[in-house]
This record gives structure tokens, sequence and C-alpha cells, in this order.
């Protein structure tokens, strides 16, 4: 076992996973956005490494362009809170019974699971029964500093952790624990110079530019969207002649955001994704709580971090991850620091006015936004070193290879 300080080495549909004669397979399960993201990133180093690996799985569009057969795709399931997932219950009960007939009939040499603890956790059981090897990437909880899922270091045979704390709290299991970083240090990087960056997407360098990064889900912007558009209106009153980037998730619709930006008057540059070349180049920004504050973070942007969702699912989250959890940030720079960095802006708190403040004063106080830049670069070095995804093939190839009969 491992806990070093630095990081070791669409349809619901169901298909046989039983390779061909001598060939291996490994089914992901990711659950969300992030999940999908992770596994796609995985999947390409399980394929560069390995081109004649069967790789099959759960997720959504990511990880089906990374060459993973996606038999359910997990965009469908996006809810926010117990309420709102009460919905989606019928669709990911259907996803729970295939993959259960899927262990049983036709094992997969390799199961790889990623975060979404609530469903996955409960495949872990199923297979650990099964003796199917299990890699789980992601563990659920694994930001916070309390073991938050104990029961996978026996479910487990190996654990792939992005964050240096999650090891040594994982570690006393029969399971292999291993910090390999976050993957977002080798994706969170542009690959154009500032100057080329200006240039390419042709902004006013002599205008500020603050990023709008609104969410994956439906109900991230069903609640948030109407409030970062104001939000961005009271800012360009306080700071004139300000640009606006936005990138916009593949799982969002386009035509409703720049619709609810026109209604504001305002039309910023929509971006495919996060688009890293032309996001270096905000002085500042507004961003959804999630992955996407840790990628601004790696770029070292400061930014608001707001949440608002429905009134029964903020209840849920102050309740059993605030009182209860004793977590009481969200955004994940300030999680990782232990302090609150950059501004929190939730619930009720996320207004326009609330919001606005902080990142016109980031616009206009030079020194207080290099502090913040200096303070968010220190908390990406946190993350470890490029390399996660590759780091974590290598861990999965080496199960598989440990469990394949000798020639």
């Amino acid at each position: 076992m491992s806990t070093s300080r630095e990081p070791a080495a669409t349809g619901a549909r169901l298909v046989t996973m039983a390779p061909a004669e001598g060939l291996a397979s490994v089914f992901i399960i990711a659950g969300e956005a992030s999940g999908d993201w992770a596994g796609a990133l995985l999947a390409r180093e399980l394929r560069r490494a390995r081109p004649d690996l069967k790789l099959a799985g759960i997720g959504g569009r990511r990880m089906a362009g990374a060459g993973v057969d996606v038999r359910f795709d997990c965009a469908r399931w996006g809810a926010i809170g117990l309420l709102e997932g009460l919905t989606k219950v019928p669709q990911v009960w259907g996803a729970m019974r295939a993959v259960k007939a899927l262990l049983i009939t036709s094992p997969p040499s390799l199961l790889v699971l990623i975060d979404f603890g609530a469903f996955n956790v409960r495949v872990a059981r199923l297979a650990h029964r099964r003796g199917v090897p299990i890699l789980y990437y992601f563990p659920p909880g694994s930001w916070s500093h309390r073991l938050r899922n104990p029961e996978i270091r026996e479910l487990s045979d190996v654990i792939a952790t992005p964050f240096p704390w999650s090891a040594d709290l994982l570690a006393g299991g029969r399971a292999q624990v291993e910090w390999v970083g976050h993957p977002v240090r080798e994706t969170a990087r542009s690959r154009l110079t500032p100057d080329q960056a200006w240039e390419l997407y042709r902004l006013d360098r002599a205008r500020p530019l603050v990023g709008i990064a609104p969410g994956s889900r439906s109900q991230e912007i069903h609640h948030l969207l109407p409030v970062l558009a104001d939000a961005a209106v009271r800012v360009s009153q306080a700071v004139p002649g300000v640009q606006f980037l936005m990138p916009i998730a593949p799982t969002v619709d386009r035509h409703r955001v720049d619709a609810e930006m026109k209604r504001v008057g305002l039309t910023p540059r929509l971006l495919s994704g996060m688009d890293y070349d032309a996001l270096q180049l905000c002085q500042a920004a507004m961003v959804c709580s999630g992955t996407a504050t840790l990628e601004f973070c790696c770029l070292g942007i400061p930014m608001v971090i707001v949440y608002r969702t429905s009134r029964a699912t903020t209840l849920q989250y102050r309740l059993f991850r605030g009182l209860l959890g004793g977590q009481r940030m969200a955004g994940m720079p300030n999680i990782i620091a232990g302090r609150e960095i950059c501004p929190e802006r939730l619930g009720s708190g996320a207004t326009a006015e609330g919001i606005a403040g902080p990142v016109s004063e980031m616009l206009t106080n030079e020194t207080k936004r290099n502090d913040l830049r200096r303070e968010l670069l220190a908390v990406a070095e946190v993350l470890g070193e490029p390399g996660a995804s590759a780091r974590t093939a290598a861990l999965a190839l080496a199960l598989i290879d440990s469990r394949r009969p000798a020639q």
C-alpha cells in the first residue's frame, strides 16, 4: 500500500462484455459531467497504452468520444439533491439492474468506478462479491478532510484519489491506495500565449474581461443563470467597457443561455466548453461551484464562487454537509486551502448585488487581484503534477495483469 506524497505510477441496452480470447475488458461507471470528463481522460490513456482493450461503461459524450461504448447516458440523470434526484430513480434503477446482470453473466476484467457514491458503492458491493477487480477513481467525498466512505477501503482493490490527504484517510484497509493527483492539472492549461489569444479571439485587451461559468446541469442553469446575467449587468455598470466570456458545457442549451443574456442586454462571447486559451485572459470570473472552480484556479483567475438551487436542496445541503458534515465552504479552492480565498455566494446569498460587488472590486483593485492570483496558483500546486490520468491508467493495467492467468 502506498500513501506517498508524490503521485504514484447511450442507450438502455446491454451488450456482453466477454472479450475475444486473450483480450481484456474495462467497464467504467461515471454518473455526472465531472465523472464523464475524468473517465474520458482515463479512457484515452488506457487506449494509448493498450489499444486492444475493450472499453464500455456508463458515462456521457466525453467518454463516448474517447472510444468508450457508453451503455447508459449519465447526462439524463443530472439531478441535485434528494428530492430532485427522486425523479431520476427509474432510469438509475434500470441501469443498476443492467450492471448487476453484466457482473453475473459476463464480468469485465476490471471495473472502474468514478465518484457517484450513491450508485457506485452499491455496484462495488455487487462486484466485490463476484470477485471482479475494482479500481475506485475519485472516491466519494475525497475532497473532504474527513473519512466519508470507509467501506470502499474493503470493497476496492485499488483506490486512486486526486487529493493527498484522502490517501492518508483511506489507508488501512485491503485496498492499495494511491494519490495520483488531479486530472485538472493536465487539462486546465492554455496552448497559446496571451498575445496570441488576444489576437485569435479578437478581444479588446484595453477592456476588462470577465468569465461567467453557469454550470453544466439543467437545474444549475435554471436557478443560477438569471442571477448571473443580472450580476453581469451590475458589473458592466460599475466597470464600463467590461467584456464577458461564457464557457458552455455540452450538456447545456446554448440558445437558452444566449436568450437569457439578451434579456439583460448583454452579448457575451459563448465558448464551447472550458476553452482555456480564451479564459486565461480573464481578470475575474463568477463560477458555479464544482470542477470549474478548480479549472479557473489552475489558470490563476480570481473568482466569486456561486451556487443556487431549489430551497429544498439548499436546506438539504446546509443540514447534511454543513451542520452535520462540518463542511462550511462549497468552493474546491477554498476547501483545499482550508479558508475562504475566493468569496462564496451560496443559496439566498447568491444575489446579483452580492456577486457583482466582489467581481467589480477584483477588476478595479489590481493589488487584490494579484494577491488572489498568487493564492490560487499555490492551491493548484497542491493538486500534484500533470499526469493523473496516465498514472491511474497504469494502476488499472497493473491490476488487470495481476489477475490474468500466466501464459
